[in-house]
C-alpha cells in the first residue's frame, strides 16, 4: 500500500535516514513527533507509523491506527429481565390467545399451552412483558457475559459450601460410629474403654489423613504409576531465600544448587 511518505530519496538521504533511525533506537537521538506533539516509539515499524496516502497525513503517527469513528448511540446496558409493565383483568383484542399478554402472539408464547385458553375463559391474564431494543456495538454483540449479574454467583458458592459441610459432618459421624463399635467389642471382651477425648483425637487424626496432599508420579521405565505424599510443608524455606543479598552466595537455577562463598574470609 502506498503511503504519504513515499517520496524519492537519493542514496545519501536514504543512508542518513537509516543512521537517524538507528540512533533513535539506541537512544542517542530524540524520538520523532507526530502531528499532536506525541513522541513515536522508534521501534514501531514504518508500515504501521506511515498513514495511507488517501488520509493526506503530513507526518507519520499512530492516529490512523486508533478508532476515530465513534457512535454515541451504542450502549452497554442490557435487558431488564422479568420486568412487567401492565397486567389486564380482561382479554384484549389482538393479545395472545393462550395467556392474554399483549406483547406477543400465541405462536411465540412460552407459557404452557392451556387446556382452555385465556381468550375463551377471560381469566388468569398474563402481564405484558417489558420490550426493549438496544443498538449494541461490535464488542457488545459478541460479549457472552453481557448482562450477567456477578452477585448471583454467591448462590453457587453457598451451595458448594453447604455440600462440603455436609460431607465433613457425614465423615465425622461415620468415624464416631466405627469408634462406638470398636468400644463395644472391647467391653464385650472385658477390656478398658478409652475416654471421649481420645476418641475425638482419633477422629481428628483420621480427618487429617483424608486431607493429605498427594501427587502422581510416573516411573522411569514407563510402567505403572503411583502416588506419593507431598513431603514439603509450608515451614520449609528454600536455601536461596534465607539471604536475599545480591552480592552473597550465588544460586544456580539450572542445577538448583548454591555456589559457595568465593571470599569466605572477607568481611560480610
Amino acid at each position: 500500500m502506498a503511503t504519504s511518505s513515499a517520496v524519492f530519496k537519493s542514496r545519501e538521504d536514504h543512508r542518513k535516514q537509516l543512521e537517524l533511525e538507528e540512533a533513535r533506537k539506541a537512544g542517542l537521538a530524540p524520538a520523532e513527533v507526530d502531528e499532536d506533539g506525541k513522541e513515536i516509539n522508534p521501534h514501531i515499524p514504518q508500515f504501521m507509523s506511515s498513514a495511507p496516502w488517501y488520509l493526506n497525513a503530513e507526518r507519520p503517527g499512530l492516529k490512523h491506527q486508533r478508532k476515530w469513528k465513534s457512535d454515541p448511540n451504542y450502549t452497554k446496558s442490557w435487558y431488564d429481565r422479568g420486568a412487567k409493565i401492565f397486567q389486564a383483568e380482561n382479554y384484549r383484542k389482538g393479545a395472545c390467545e393462550n395467556c392474554g399478554a399483549m406483547t406477543h402472539d400465541a405462536k411465540s408464547c412460552i407459557e404452557r399451552p392451556r387446556k382452555k385458553r385465556a381468550k375463551w375463559t377471560n381469566m388468569h391474564i398474563a402481564p405484558d412483558e417489558k420490550i426493549e431494543t438496544f443498538e449494541l456495538d461490535y464488542d457488545g454483540k459478541r460479549d457472552r457475559w453481557n448482562g450477567y449479574d456477578a452477585s448471583t454467583y454467591a448462590r453457587v458458592v453457598e451451595r458448594y459450601e453447604a455440600t462440603d459441610e455436609a460431607r465433613r459432618k457425614y465423615l465425622k459421624e461415620q468415624q464416631l460410629k466405627k469408634l462406638e463399635e470398636k468400644n463395644s467389642k472391647i467391653e464385650g471382651e472385658g477390656g478398658e474403654v478409652s475416654d471421649e477425648g481420645d476418641a475425638l483425637k482419633l477422629v481428628e487424626s483420621k480427618q487429617m489423613e483424608l486431607s493429605k496432599v498427594e501427587r502422581r508420579v510416573r516411573t522411569t521405565g514407563g510402567g505403572s504409576t503411583g502416588s506419593v505424599r507431598n513431603l514439603r510443608i509450608r515451614e520449609d524455606i528454600a536455601k536461596y531465600l534465607f539471604n536475599l543479598d545480591c552480592n552473597s552466595a550465588y544460586y544456580d537455577p539450572k542445577s538448583r544448587s548454591m555456589r559457595e562463598d568465593p571470599l569466605p574470609d572477607a568481611d560480610p
